[in-house]
């Protein structure tokens, strides 16, 4: 079972793209992340790390990219692998923003339930600060 949330975001995917591919910045526009690396960038197999606003910081790997338009992150707990998605998709001038976590492995139920409530509810200060970077972009000179 997937925890999910989409945000409409008054710009191109481009844009918005170019917000994920700077690791450094994320703490900028999701407030439940303090600090992140990606040293080699966002491509796939890129390893590097993420400290959340709560809990411990995680070792992270680049699983899935295709440019412009999505990236999976992963990140192994024991007997459990947890996956971040994020899509984008063009809507009439518009970009619809979809980011989505899911737990694979024997003890996923055990996490999700541990985790899962508390990603549920931060998901969606993420996707508005993603929406407000994403915009100020676009107005910025």
């Amino acid at each position: 079972m997937q925890i999910k949330a989409s945000i409409e975001i008054k710009t191109e995917p481009e844009r918005v793209f170019r917000l994920y591919q700077d690791a450094a910045h994320w703490v900028d526009w999701d407030p439940e992340v303090t600090a992140a690396s990606l040293p080699d960038g966002l491509k796939l197999g890129a390893k590097g790390w993420l400290k959340p606003r709560s809990g411990p910081k995680a070792n992270i790997q680049i699983v899935e990219v295709t440019q412009g338009t999505s990236f999976s992150v992963q990140t192994r707990l024991p007997l459990c692998r947890m996956w971040f998605g994020h899509s984008l998709s063009a809507s009439g001038g518009s970009t619809v923003a979809t980011h989505w976590v899911e737990f694979r492995g024997p003890l996923s139920f055990l996490f999700r339930y541990l985790v899962g409530r508390s990603i549920q509810a931060s998901l969606p200060n993420t996707m508005y600060g993603l929406k407000r970077a994403s915009e100020a972009q676009v107005s910025a000179p």
